[in-house]
C-alpha cells in the first residue's frame, strides 16, 4: 500500500492538491493519504470545500499546523469537522517520511 503525505501551503494550491489525491486515490485506492496543511493554507480550512473533500474522502486524514493556526487567528473549533490539528506542521511532515511516507507538493 503506498504511503503518502501532501503538504499544502499555498492557498492557491488546495484546488489542485485536492484533485492530486482524488487522481492518486482513484488509480490507487488502498493508498494511506495524509494530508498536512500549514502557512497561510490553513486559512482554507474553514471552507465548505474541505467539509465536501472530507465526507466523500473519510480515508484521508487531514492535518493541520497549530502554529500556522495561531499566525492566522484561527482556532480549532474554526475548522471544518474532521480535520486534526497537530503541533507543527513541518514536525508531521518529517516523522511521517521517517516512517516511508512519500511527499507530495503540487
Amino acid at each position: 500500500m503506498p504511503k503518502v503525505v501532501v503538504h499544502i501551503d499555498e492557498v492557491a494550491k488546495v484546488a489542485m492538491a485536492m484533485g492530486n489525491v482524488r487522481n492518486l486515490l482513484a488509480a490507487l485506492p488502498t493508498s494511506k493519504v495524509i494530508i498536512v496543511v500549514n502557512g497561510p493554507a490553513v486559512t482554507t480550512l474553514t471552507s465548505a470545500d474541505w467539509a465536501t473533500f472530507i465526507t466523500d474522502n473519510p480515508q484521508v486524514e487531514i492535518d493541520a499546523c497549530h502554529n500556522a493556526l495561531m499566525s492566522h487567528q484561527l482556532v480549532a473549533t474554526d475548522l471544518v469537522a474532521g480535520v486534526k490539528v497537530v503541533p507543527a506542521g513541518v514536525v508531521r511532515i518529517v516523522e511521517l517520511e521517517a516512517q516511508g511516507f512519500n511527499y507530495l507538493k503540487p
